[in-house]
């Protein structure tokens, strides 16, 4: 999928978030074959999707891991949350542990909890004492190709080797 199928007159990451999401057609598992995977911290994460400017990643935390508050200002996202997160957002929290999956009603399958992230919104999680998962939606902006999240970081680390990750 590039920008140019996808509807002009829309939001575009709107539009490939619903597309991912919802299609039973649409191939949601194509890891690229260059840096497809992160350790960073207490966080395992895996490039699920990678074409043009979008990304999909899987992001992994250990029981207890502590995402400071950040920003990232080369990604427009949507953030899945699967299990075990509190998420914060402007100060505020959006997703807790409770509200991250309800169900549909009459349905067999689950609707996730997304949140949009714009690109200087800053944000930060708290990962259960069991862990915690979510999907990232990604659309790199301004130029910068897509790599993994932690790479375009502003705001404290998550730590040593992390901030060796951001300064390269």
């Amino acid at each position: 999928m590039t920008q140019e199928t996808l509807n002009q007159n829309k939001d575009v990451l709107t539009e490939f978030k619903d597309q991912y999401v919802n299609s039973d057609k649409f191939n949601k598992i194509q890891v690229p074959f260059n840096e497809p995977l992160m350790f960073v911290e207490d966080i395992t994460g895996l490039v699920l999707y990678r074409k043009g400017q979008f990304q999909i990643q899987l992001f992994i935390c250990v029981p207890d891991c502590y995402i400071p508050r950040h920003r990232h200002p080369n990604v427009d996202s949507y953030e899945l949350f699967l299990y075990g997160m509190n998420f914060n957002h402007s100060d505020q929290t959006v997703i807790d542990n409770d509200m991250a999956m309800e169900e549909h009603q009459g349905m067999p399958k689950h609707q996730y909890k997304t949140i949009r992230v714009k690109p200087n919104d800053f944000h930060g999680a708290i990962a259960s004492k069991n862990g915690g998962a979510f999907i990232s939606i990604q659309h790199w902006l301004n130029g910068v190709k897509p790599t993994h999240v932690g790479a375009d970081w502003h705001g404290p680390t998550m730590g040593d080797k992390h901030t060796e990750e951001t300064i390269k």
